[in-house]
């Protein structure tokens, strides 16, 4: 009973070895699945490597598919079509552009006093008299030797004066477009992205837009005057370099010293003869216009020898004065303000033109005179000094990338990458910096604002004839005629006894003259002493005129 009680409570050797047999398929099945398992992560990780190839495949085809494009569109207009085409149509878009906002600017009042100088000047002219501006003192053309406005007053003859002034402005500032692409495309011989990258700069320089909204100035002429004198240097036509200077000279006296420093770029590249008659021919301009000819016109003096009274009184003791001080002098050109305006100068275009210094090196006597100079800023910044640093600037930046770029086959290559940080840096400091940047709001000009309408208003009231004195924003309005002063910004002064005799009508403007409630009681009491009696007055704006037989 026992033995078989033990033996029906323990395994029995059959079923152990049932249990071994099945553990060691179990085992077996385990080791296959594991044999298997390095093949199905081979299998896995080159479908996950097909995978990636295709991804790169397709991100590399689809860049190459880009470049095609690119490289068959730059075939396209690498070509003489393209070359004849593309700048004067950007030409045409950015005199559009130029002229829109400066009209709109002067609609709404916004461009200053000093284009009131040539309409008055254009006024007298037409009637047979002397340019003599009320508001200068003198012959408008004592101040600049500006001749080229002479043709311009003959045509705002039969043209709207204002108008006309504002659009050959910016006509003549986007024409600068067409020099520079053929100066990148020809002597520097860089392909279509570059000279686009540098006509991009030039639309948006801050310097440009500035001085298209700044009135007019005939300066203008001079930028691109200047750029196609040099390449008409370059290919050897002559009369075309007299002609060109002979406008550069005519837009302003002192535009004498960037012929002569044109000239001597042009000793630098070995046409020396050329070279030294413009440097001498420049030079001798400057020197009769300014001590012969603008005295005569003027009182007898150079008229811009108060702006370095600072140094000495006449021409040579302001030059003695200026070589016995050069640290004077060099900490005068490194102001703030004249530091600033070389940096508004260079940085636009990333600072190329310091790559190429001989091109710049010429200017610098010229640019020293400005930047020394004590001169009122007329709320521009008085961008008139930089026409001739801006057209020798872009001609250094198109060479300054020709000597970065690499040889092709038949163009200098720059990179893309250098051309891109160019345009985004003129986008950044147009938008800074430039007259018409977005934070001015140029969508919104054109607009009068109420404080305008009744500046428009008080001169319409105003009489043709009479003798008037007025704020900076209504003397555009009223310059058309004999008599018109300008009242400057600042501290009232009270009226001179001989006000009665000069002066028939005022347009007092509180708010653009800046002054406060009692100087504006003040000056009126002694207009009323004086026989006047306020005619117009709203938003701050009134008009005294002097009673009939006063």
């Amino acid at each position: 009973m026992s033995q078989g009680g033990v033996s029906r409570g323990r395994p029995s050797l059959e079923s152990v070895a049932r249990s071994l047999r099945a553990t060691a398929r179990s085992a077996r099945t385990i080791g296959v699945a594991l044999l298997r398992s390095p093949r199905s992560l081979r299998r896995t990780a080159q479908s996950l490597e097909r995978t990636g190839e295709t991804v790169v495949t397709t991100v590399v085809s689809l860049r190459r598919r880009l470049d095609i494009r690119m490289l068959r569109w730059q075939a396209r207009l690498d070509s003489r079509a393209g070359d004849r085409s593309i700048p004067w149509l950007t030409a045409l878009v950015l005199a559009l552009v130029l002229a829109l906002l400066g009209l709109a600017r002067s609609r709404d009042l916004g461009t200053g006093p000093d284009i009131g100088h040539y309409l008055q000047a254009a006024h007298l002219m037409d009637r047979g008299f002397e340019p003599v501006v009320s508001d200068l003192g003198h012959d408008l053309f004592a101040d600049q030797a500006a001749w080229i406005f002479w043709p311009v007053a003959w045509a705002l003859r039969v043209l709207p004066p204002a108008g006309t002034l504002i659009v050959l402005q910016a006509v003549v500032l986007a024409l600068a477009v067409v020099p520079i692409w053929r100066i990148a495309r020809g002597p520097a011989n860089l392909r279509i992205g570059a000279a686009s990258a540098l006509m991009a700069a030039y639309a948006l320089h801050p310097s440009v837009h500035d001085l298209n909204l700044a009135g007019f100035h005939p300066e203008a002429l001079a930028i691109p005057a200047l750029m196609a004198a040099y390449l008409m240097a370059r290919s050897d036509r002559w009369w075309w370099v007299a002609a060109l200077c002979a406008v550069v000279v005519a837009s302003r006296a002192d535009l004498g010293l960037a012929v002569a420093a044109l000239g001597l770029v042009l000793v630098g590249e070995d046409r020396r003869t050329e070279g030294w008659s413009m440097a001498t021919a420049g030079v001798a301009w400057f020197l009769v216009m300014a001590f012969v000819v603008q005295p005569l016109l003027g009182d007898g003096d150079y008229p811009h020898l108060a702006a370095f009274a600072a140094y000495g009184d006449g021409p040579v003791g302001i030059l003695l004065g200026m070589v016995a001080d050069p640290f004077g002098l060099l900490g005068d050109v490194l102001a703030r303000d004249g530091f600033e305006k070389v940096l508004l100068l260079l940085a636009p275009v990333l600072f190329l033109p310091l790559v190429r210094p001989r091109y710049l090196l010429p200017i610098l006597p010229l640019m020293v005179l400005y930047l020394v100079a004590d001169v009122g800023d007329d709320g521009f910044g008085n961008p008139q000094q930089d026409v001739a640093a801006l057209a020798f600037v872009f001609i250094a930046a198109a060479y300054a990338l020709m000597r970065m770029g690499s040889e092709g086959v038949s163009r200098i290559h720059v990179d893309r990458r250098v051309l891109t940080v160019l345009v985004l840096t003129a986008v950044v400091f147009f938008v800074r910096d430039a007259a018409s940047s977005p934070y001015e709001e140029p969508w919104d000009w054109g607009h009068r604002s109420p404080a305008d309408v009744a500046r428009v208003s008080a001169s319409i009231l105003v009489g043709d004839d009479a003798r008037v004195l007025v704020s900076p924003e209504v003397y555009p309005l009223v310059a058309d005629r004999h008599d018109a002063h300008v009242m400057r910004p600042g501290p009232a002064k009270l009226p001179g006894l001989d006000w009665a005799e000069r002066i028939d009508a005022v347009v007092l403007d509180v708010e653009s003259l800046g002054w406060t409630a009692p100087e504006a009681r003040m000056f009126e009491s002694r207009l009323i002493n004086m026989d006047y009696r306020k005619r117009f007055e709203l938003e701050g704006v009134r008009l005294w005129v002097r009673r009939p037989g006063a």
